[in-house]
């Protein structure tokens, strides 16, 4: 051999019987590994599915109980004994809403269930889902007929028209 040329592998210089031993040890390793990896990641999903269940059980009997307490506290609103006309003039003002307001009148959605009819226009949907939030929750009003469009002159913005009950 020459001086200048080196080995290319470190085992290249040791004895046949050695070399088969080092490949045979490193398969041997290498399968090892390879199956810790694979039952570790099967034990681990196996734990998660676990866990997810458990969750998903809990949520089960906690969901009902957070309708519940909306329904409750919507009941409890401090615009639930005003006339759903008067809730809504009243939300409108506290919002601040009086210029999206176009049109606000009483109508009667069966014989004995008094509603108003409200129609808003130029409305953001952060503006849109507050209003919406506050005639749940403060005046325990409904949306039986709900109509969403785009306004004709900026359609980043939206009308509604509502008939709302309780």
């Amino acid at each position: 051999m020459m001086a200048g040329k080196r080995k290319a592998y470190p085992w290249s210089g040791w004895p046949p019987a050695s070399q088969q031993r080092f490949f045979k040890l490193m398969l041997g390793g290498l399968s090892a590994l390879f199956f810790s990896v694979l039952v570790g990641g099967v034990l681990f999903t196996g734990k998660l599915v676990q866990q997810i269940e458990v969750e998903k059980e809990q949520y089960g009997r906690v969901a009902p109980l957070v309708d519940d307490i909306l329904t409750l506290r919507a009941r409890q609103g401090d615009l639930a004994h005003l006339s759903p006309v008067e809730a809504v003039q009243r939300i409108a003002e506290d919002r601040r809403m009086g210029d999206y307001v176009t049109s606000l009148r009483t109508t009667r959605l069966k014989e004995n269930t008094e509603g108003a009819q409200v129609t808003c226009s130029g409305l953001t949907l952060i503006m849109l889902t507050d209003f919406l939030e506050d005639l749940r929750d403060r005046a325990n009003l409904q949306a039986p007929d709900f109509t969403l469009s785009r306004n004709p002159e900026d359609p980043r913005l939206a009308d509604v028209h509502l008939v709302l009950a309780r």
